[in-house]
């Protein structure tokens, strides 16, 4: 059978145990002992921040196992699988569709052992209940910085920016562009004999014209519905289904935001 190690580590500077040439050794002695044909060890130096689709040793890894040229997998550990725990549990389980055997040396897990289920059952139940704890914690964070009028989490609305505080401040020349989309909209409503989609046409035309960009590109019809349509602009932040005043500054009147959006 066909078998590929995979060792991976944040940084070049890690620890001795957790080095690239550490784990390479135990993934070569493993094999040897084992009498498993290494064909190769896939070396992957990128952080283990980056979300797994986007991982060049893991992705390689993957094609090998579509492909059939994989049937054995030899990792020092389940975490080098992905970023965490349970990342490197549900590989395994990908895994097990493809009838490809998973060793991971250090966890003692070898698929093609009855017992490794049990294991692997009762790890990723642990893994399973670390998500659910941290995604409670982040929830408790998240319902904190709203009761205390900041923006909980998600992408900021256009217009606005963090500084190097990490502070949310409004981004001058994106909150004059929002500025002149509200007041270009308040006169194109006025004019009866245009339809909605007349309107929006009419706008976007004038924006590019001017050379208004949104993030470095062409606004979209959907850009202007967005921008029309959101409260944040005013001083108002909606979160789940609780409405709140926020404490940034904001870009455009409530007055100017209810003739918009309250017609």
């Amino acid at each position: 059978m066909n078998t590929y190690g995979l060792v991976r580590v944040s940084t070049l500077s890690q620890k001795d145990n957790t080095s690239l040439e550490f784990q390479t050794k135990r993934i070569k002695d493993y094999c040897s002992v084992y009498d498993l044909t290494l064909k190769g060890i896939i070396s992957e130096t990128e952080s283990g921040g980056k979300n797994v689709d986007e991982r060049t040793g893991l992705l390689k890894l993957k094609e090998l196992i579509k492909s059939g040229e994989c049937k054995t997998i030899v990792v020092t550990k389940v975490d080098r699988l992905g970023r965490s725990l349970l990342q490197g549990l549900l590989f395994l389980k990908d895994c097990e569709e493809y009838n490809v055997r998973v060793v991971c040396i250090e966890n003692g897990i070898d698929t093609d052992n009855p017992q490794s289920k049990l294991i692997t059952n009762i790890l990723f139940s642990i893994a399973e209940n670390e998500r659910d704890t941290i995604k409670s914690r982040l929830s408790d964070g998240r319902q904190k910085r709203f009761e205390e009028n900041k923006k909980p989490y998600g992408v900021l609305s256009f217009g606005y920016r963090k500084n190097n505080k990490g502070e949310i401040v409004v981004n001058k020349r994106e909150s004059d562009i929002v500025q002149y989309i509200f007041k270009r909209w308040n006169t194109l409503r006025k004019m009866n004999h245009l339809t909605k989609t007349k309107r929006t046409q009419k706008l976007l035309h004038s924006l590019k014209v001017k050379g208004y960009k949104f993030r470095g590109k062409d606004f979209k019809w959907w850009n202007i519905n967005d921008i029309l349509s959101n409260p944040f602009y005013c001083g108002v932040m909606n979160w789940k289904d609780k409405t709140t005043k926020h404490s940034y500054d904001t870009i455009i009147s409530k007055r100017m935001y209810n003739q918009i959006n309250l017609v």
